[in-house]
């Protein structure tokens, strides 16, 4: 772990920030209903976010509104959720989750050479001839998707 992602903290589960985002409502405060971590495309760790306007927030109806995004779109915190040390501990679980499935991704492109076995080549049944094509449908209605 960076000396960076030491420092990484999330904002507390309810946290009402205002966000600069192009998906955003204007004059909407959102607040925080999920939290995750990233990658960005200079491969720093990033916090995400998903978002849910004030007041409607997270129900079905208005699902459309939540928006997810990077801390960097967070413009300001006008209220911080409740954090505690689950906080940091899912934070670090989160964090450590990632660089195992980074290290299996680059891990598993490694072995790019994969022997495959030569498979033989069986026959394809050949179509009964049936004058009655209505009758061939009867017992078998994909037929025409066998040939």
């Amino acid at each position: 772990m960076t000396e960076k992602e030491e420092k990484l903290q999330f904002l507390g589960l309810g946290s009402v920030v205002e966000i600069d985002h192009m998906d955003a409502l204007t004059d909407t405060l959102y607040f925080i209903v999920a939290r995750a971590v990233g990658k960005d495309s200079s491969g720093q760790t990033i916090l995400r976010y998903q978002v849910a306007p004030h007041p409607e927030g997270a129900t079905k109806k208005h699902e459309d509104k939540i928006i997810t995004l990077s801390e960097r779109d967070i413009s300001k915190t006008i209220f911080e959720g409740y954090r505690d040390e689950k906080d940091d501990i899912f934070l670090s679980e989160m964090l450590e989750g990632m660089e195992q499935a980074i290290k299996k991704m680059k891990t598993s492109s490694n072995h790019s050479t994969i022997p495959f076995k030569k498979v033989e080549e069986v026959p394809a049944t050949p179509v009964p001839k049936i004058e009655d094509e209505s009758e061939l449908l009867k017992k078998d209605p994909f037929y025409k998707f066998k040939a």
